[in-house]
């Protein structure tokens, strides 16, 4: 397909959106940090609802991390092989990190591009503000497509640093592991599923997933909603037929699953920590680790 130089096709959108006060996706490719790049096609925008039919089986999940809009585009360096290149706006910063920790995989390795980024087989991804990004590629094009994500990086004016959650989880442990963060029960999900609706009623949330251990904080308005919903998930347990050894103590309750992993949950003010793993253990000390924590966050 012949190669459209990228400032002609993009100057129709700047036409239609100069009156947007925030930062959109075509602000992006019309910077001037990425007149390098040029576009082997039309962009596709896909806003809303419009998201399921480009990637029909996920979308879901990105609505409920307050999904806006995505710009579908194949980008190229000058006479190079044209990258895939998705520019998701999730609406906030906290829906973009949460959007890019659910879909991290093992086989991808660090590149510093945005404010984080990774590589994997055939493909790169990066957030930086409330944008998260995906370019697919060829082998052979990796370096191109670090070079058009480093443009598109330098083309976003907005930075935010991670949700205050995934800070207070980080480094629990010494075993390799991820933070997550979630909004929501599907995301809740992507860690662990504990019923296919929301028995937690939570605002937002963080876990860190280890190897052999699973822990999550749930973060609530104030200690009386907290308080609320804790009875409220405590009472659904205790009488569910799927968890076994469910027992109750002093703003606690714990049970097992049918794959024998052991569940604690515990009410500390305005949010739950909850610890998931093999067997019931005394995880007294990455407790303390979390309290800590959020009491520095709520100072």
């Amino acid at each position: 397909m012949k190669t459209i130089k990228y400032i002609m096709i993009i100057a129709g959108f700047c036409l239609v959106h100069s009156l947007q006060a925030q930062e959109s996706v075509y602000d992006i490719i019309s910077s001037d940090a990425c007149m390098e790049i040029e576009l082997y096609a039309e962009p596709r925008l896909f806003a809303g609802d419009d998201l399921f039919s480009l990637i029909n089986g996920g979308a879901d999940l990105y609505h409920e991390y307050g999904f806006s809009e995505v710009l579908a585009l194949e980008a190229g360096m000058e006479e190079g092989m044209p990258v895939k290149t998705e520019i998701y706006d999730m609406g906030s910063p906290g829906g973009a990190w949460g959007i890019f920790s659910v879909t991290a995989t093992a086989n991808a390795r660090s590149v510093d591009i945005g404010q984080e980024g990774r590589q994997g087989e055939g493909f790169l991804q990066f957030i930086k503000g409330r944008f998260m990004l995906y370019l697919y590629h060829a082998p052979e094009a990796a370096e191109d497509a670090l070079q058009i994500a480093g443009c598109l990086a330098d083309g976003i004016r907005e930075t935010a640093g991670r949700p205050a959650l995934m800070d207070v989880l980080d480094n629990l442990e010494d075993d390799d592991g991820k933070i997550v963060f979630f909004m929501g029960n599907l995301g809740l999900s992507t860690v662990y599923s504990f019923h296919y609706r929301d028995v937690f009623g939570y605002g937002t949330g963080a876990a860190a997933v280890y190897p052999g251990m699973k822990v999550i904080v749930l973060d609530y308005p104030d200690e009386e909603n907290c308080l609320e919903n804790f009875h409220a998930a405590r009472n659904f347990f205790m009488n569910s037929s799927r968890y076994s050894n469910s027992y109750s103590h002093r703003g606690s309750f714990h049970m097992d699953d049918n794959k024998g992993q052991h569940i604690a949950s515990y009410f500390e003010n305005s949010y739950l920590f909850i610890t998931i793993g093999p067997g019931e253990k005394d995880n007294n000390n990455i407790r303390l680790a979390v309290m800590e924590g959020m009491n520095r966050l709520r100072e």
